[in-house]
């Protein structure tokens, strides 16, 4: 993410309408800009001024009627959320766990895993509450290894 905002993405938000990875890897980028504003207060604004643009070309992209990136768009709202402070906690758990319903209906596990363990670190450094946030963590840990994918449940 330091990176991102060092070097700009510019290169990406040119390809509008270009390759069919491009929207996959902005979803990533901005999730990662989200993360990091949430634990890097001193550069939070730079991280959420990258993180809005991309945030916006997706909902754009959705509003342009891309059903594929609904899931997407769904937890960067609950990223977002959570970054604001006079949201109400159980707002952004809804839009959580929204997030993680619309991405297991749709089919994407990995996805549904990665936003398991967003809500989980948005439940422990945030909330505080260990319980809930294990649970989650169980939860993302399952959906990883269903998926195959046993570095991250290793790391997990």
């Amino acid at each position: 993410a330091h990176l991102a905002i060092e070097k700009g993405d510019q290169q990406f938000l040119m390809m509008k309408g270009g390759a069919f990875i491009a929207l996959p890897v902005w979803f990533h980028r901005c999730l990662c800009m989200y993360a990091m504003a949430r634990t890097n207060k001193t550069k939070k604004t730079k991280y959420m001024a990258q993180a809005k643009r991309m945030h916006k070309e997706l909902t754009d992209s959705l509003k342009n009627k891309n059903p594929n990136i609904l899931h997407y768009v769904s937890l960067l709202n609950a990223e977002k959320a959570a970054l604001k402070q006079k949201r109400n906690q159980e707002d952004v758990k809804k839009m959580y766990n929204d997030a993680i319903t619309m991405s297991a209906r749709g089919g994407y596990v990995h996805d549904a895993a990665l936003a398991q363990e967003r809500f989980a670190d948005y439940l422990l450094n945030v909330v505080g509450d260990f319980n809930e946030a294990k649970y989650h963590i169980e939860g993302a840990i399952q959906r990883y290894t269903n998926w195959g994918a046993m570095g991250i449940v290793e790391h997990l």
